[in-house]
């Protein structure tokens, strides 16, 4: 089954702009029409008729939030793209408050691992993510790969810039860093290597 965790944002949905987003890599994976939603126009080249997929929304929370709103947004998009390819989509979400606390992250984590089902292909989109949700959804991934035999395809986040004469916005692209989460799991695997070992496999993996 693929999976897809997908943060919401909590901005005004005027504000999440629907963009043809090249991609920095692997251009088999370029949508030629616009989405607000990143990571669906990578589903938009990767889905196939009848597949399982699941999308898990995070959202944070509060009274001036706009994520519920840009979650019917981002799923009537993934519904558009998918009335064309026949996947069976089954949706989820993960609640957050909007405070970077020991108790949120833990709220993250915790509820992340339990909604991941075993053997997962998972699809990271952290276009719209506030910065310390980021570093939890690798220590969830690194969990569910461990242990729920899930594997990362992707971890992806989009970027556009702000031009500063017309304020349009213009350069949007899809950055892969997937290798960047499977930098920070061979780390993670060193244990007690020596450091020069440690070095060596390190230069490695750059070399890749």
């Amino acid at each position: 089954m693929k999976v897809v965790i997908c943060t919401v944002p909590p901005m005004h949905p005027s504000m999440v702009y629907p963009l043809v987003y090249p991609v920095d890599g692997n251009k088999a994976l370029e949508y030629g029409k616009p989405v607000r939603s990143p990571v669906n126009a990578i589903l938009a080249k990767t889905l196939k008729n009848g597949e399982e997929l699941r999308v898990i929304y995070i959202m944070a929370a509060g009274e001036n939030s706009y994520c519920e709103e840009n979650k019917k947004i981002f799923t009537k998009e993934l519904e558009n793209i998918n009335s064309e390819i026949g996947a069976v989509i089954s949706y989820d979400t993960v609640e957050m408050e909007f405070k970077p606390t020991k108790r949120t992250y833990n709220k993250l984590i915790t509820d992340l691992t339990e909604k991941i089902p075993e053997n997962a292909e998972l699809y990271t989109d952290i276009t719209y993510g506030f910065k310390p949700e980021i570093l939890s959804l690798f220590c969830a991934l690194r969990f569910v790969e461990e242990f729920h035999d899930a594997v990362v395809e992707y971890f992806i986040y989009g970027q556009i810039e702000t031009d500063k004469d017309t304020r349009k916005k213009v350069n949007p692209v899809i950055f892969d860093i997937t290798s960047l989460y499977y930098l920070f799991k061979l780390i993670g695997s060193m244990g007690a290597a020596e450091p020069e070992k440690a070095s060596n496999i390190l230069k490695d993996f750059f070399a890749l």
